[in-house]
């Protein structure tokens, strides 16, 4: 059995194809295994590796880590946790090199996620609700947390890349259309 390479990027969230380059931070990465389990191999403790080559301003931001064959999922993050990456998730065989490219989340980002879950839940929550009591109160508290979050994203700056992978209002009626019972 031959060890896997994993190559391990993580890059600027304005310009995707680039290390990043949005501040000096330094990255560490969590590995854990397809069961939730950290790894413990070679230089990597208890899950976790810090990325070992510097970016562009100076902060380590790409790194390659051997591992055994296998199946892993990463996540990562600067020390101060300002700065955390969507998770990866890697298969890798024997003697093989996988890329794994982070990208960092901002404020706005996790806002547009809740804010689509609440509209998610405002179009199809009477389905999945029980009572009408119920229903009256969730769409109270839903209206006042998207009108909320809606204005606190206005003070963040916008990621315009994540703005075109946003489900449209017609696409999510034609969702709805295909999953109502037939």
């Amino acid at each position: 059995m031959g060890l896997s390479k994993l190559s391990i990027w993580v890059r600027d969230p304005y310009h995707p194809l680039h290390p990043y380059a949005s501040s000096g931070h330094s990255f560490r990465v969590k590995i854990v295994t397809a069961d939730y389990m950290p790894l413990h191999f070679g230089a990597v403790h208890n899950g976790v590796y810090a990325l070992t080559q510097p970016g562009p301003h100076g902060g380590r931001v790409h790194g390659q880590v051997e591992v055994p064959p296998g199946c892993y999922i990463v996540i990562g993050y600067a020390p101060c946790f300002n700065v955390v990456t969507d998770f990866a998730m890697a298969q890798v065989g024997c003697d093989q090199e996988v890329c794994i490219n982070l990208y960092p989340k901002h404020m706005h980002l996790c806002i547009l996620y809740l804010l689509d879950a609440i509209h998610y839940m405002q179009r199809l929550g009477p389905k999945y609700t029980a009572g009408a009591t119920q229903l009256k109160a969730q769409d109270r508290l839903l209206e006042a947390a998207s009108k909320s979050l809606r204005e606190l994203s206005e003070a963040f700056p916008r990621e315009e890349m994540i703005e075109t992978l946003r489900v449209s209002e017609a696409d999510l009626k034609e969702l709805m259309e295909e999953a109502k019972p037939q």
